[in-house]
């Protein structure tokens, strides 16, 4: 999970999520715990409200109504 303050821009966190999802690739390539990162799973078990930018992004790609 990815934790950020309330204050942190909608956009700020919507290009945060979007980037790390976008580049899932080179997360991988740097640690092997990256592999296990699935954007269709991403929202299983959130123990915290999802941020408004990160929503947005989750949204978009048809990953939450």
């Amino acid at each position: 999970f990815l934790i950020t303050r309330a204050d942190v821009s909608d956009e700020t966190a919507y290009q945060m999520t979007k980037l790390m999802f976008d580049h899932l690739d080179q997360l991988a390539a740097a640690h092997a715990a990256a592999r296990a990162i699935d954007p269709a799973k991403a929202l299983d078990g959130m123990p915290v409200p999802l941020h408004p930018g990160a929503e947005r992004y989750y949204k978009e790609k048809g990953l939450l109504k």
